[in-house]
């Protein structure tokens, strides 16, 4: 009897394939008890796709070129039971989409994928303007260190949802300077030359 709750439980996953359509570009797609298909439109040069475990290992990635669509099939029959991240990168974000693998088979978390997006920085007259949107609320650590790495700022926990500010270089030497965005566990880099 069990087995019978199992497999109508297996073929109403089949039936209803889950689908997680980020802005209509990515789309995460459960075709099978152990497949997940992922599809991407519009992909441009240098996006990337990865496939993470719960620990941030990395289980696949690739670096895309420019095409109008892209397809990749994940077959997950062979890996061990637990949580494992879709994750979309281009020039502005990151998208991640979790898939759940147990006995049953792989399925989406209603409702849990996120979009991160990078920050943004331009100079202009030696002037560095920033902006970066916390779509997660999550605090946010800022860092500038100049290129021999003197720390020149550094902002703590900072929880605003759109964190802008611009910083005045023009009385600072000449050279690179790197700006870290740490918000929980990722970090983002950038680097400015003046």
């Amino acid at each position: 009897m069990k087995r019978v709750i199992n497999l109508c439980l297996l073929a109403i996953i089949i039936a209803t394939s889950s689908i997680a359509n980020a802005a209509g570009r990515v789309s995460v797609e459960i075709t099978n008890s152990s497949m997940v298909t992922v599809s991407l439109t519009k992909v441009e040069k240098g996006e990337k796709l990865f496939l993470k475990d719960y620990n941030g290992q990395v289980l696949f990635n690739v670096t895309l070129d420019a095409v109008p669509n892209y397809q990749k099939y994940f077959n997950l029959s062979e890996v061990e039971d637990g949580v494992y991240f879709v994750e979309t990168e281009s020039i502005y974000e990151v998208k991640v989409t979790p898939v759940l693998k147990n006995k049953k088979g792989v399925s989406l978390i209603s409702d849990s994928a996120v979009t991160i997006f990078k920050p943004q920085v331009r100079v202009d007259n030696k002037k560095v303007k920033i902006m970066f949107t916390n779509t997660e609320k999550s605090p946010l650590n800022f860092i500038i260190y100049d290129k021999e790495w003197h720390l020149l700022e550094e902002i703590k926990g900072n929880d605003e949802k759109i964190f802008k500010r611009t910083y005045d270089f023009t009385k600072m030497p000449k050279g690179e300077y790197q700006l870290y965005f740490v918000l929980r566990d990722r970090t983002f880099l950038r680097k400015v030359s003046i």
